[in-house]
């Protein structure tokens, strides 16, 4: 069973992982305007993915027994000056989802809540490679500079990018 400043905390974090998406999806968009349909492939998927995560979380929350709280999610906000620019507003987004996810697990240590940390477990692994698929594409963007040829190839590349799926092992928890 999950005490109300867990829960609350939980439910925080759906409505984030929910925001999250939303802030990706008006990236995508930024991108489709700039014409990189590939830079905007990748980022609907990586939207697709934090609705993903914010269910997830839902389905936690409701085998605890605990209630799901939905909020308003925000306008999103982002730097969409260029591509270099939304890839790093990406990064810094995911930087931010890395501090709520460890802070989450501290909160589900200091409650003595194991099974919460157990899930949480896949969130904090998962962020690593989250940052890592970012910074990977914004080191190739500045690799790239001004090169439209080198712009186009990242491009493509990008737009192979699979859809998501729920991963299995957040299936088990």
């Amino acid at each position: 069973m999950l005490n109300g400043e867990l829960t609350a905390a939980l439910n925080d974090q759906m409505v984030f992982e929910i925001s999250s998406a939303y802030i990706y999806l008006g990236m995508a968009a930024a991108l489709e305007r700039m014409n990189l349909p590939g830079c905007a492939h990748w980022m609907r998927i990586q939207a697709d993915e934090e609705l993903i995560h914010a269910d997830i979380f839902y389905r936690y929350i409701n085998d605890n027994s605990a209630a799901v709280e939905l909020q308003a999610i925000p306008k999103p906000e982002f730097d969409s000056s260029g591509v270099l620019a939304v890839f790093k507003g990406a990064l810094k987004h995911e930087k931010i989802v890395t501090s709520r996810i460890d802070k989450l697990a501290a909160l589900a240590m200091k409650n003595n809540s194991f099974a919460t940390l157990n899930f949480l477990n896949f969130f904090v692994t998962e962020q690593v490679q989250e940052e890592k698929s970012v910074q990977e594409i914004i080191d190739q963007l500045e690799l790239a500079g001004n090169s439209k040829e080198a712009l186009l190839f990242i491009d493509n590349k990008l737009a192979a990018r699979a859809a998501a799926t729920a991963p299995a092992a957040a299936a088990t928890v």
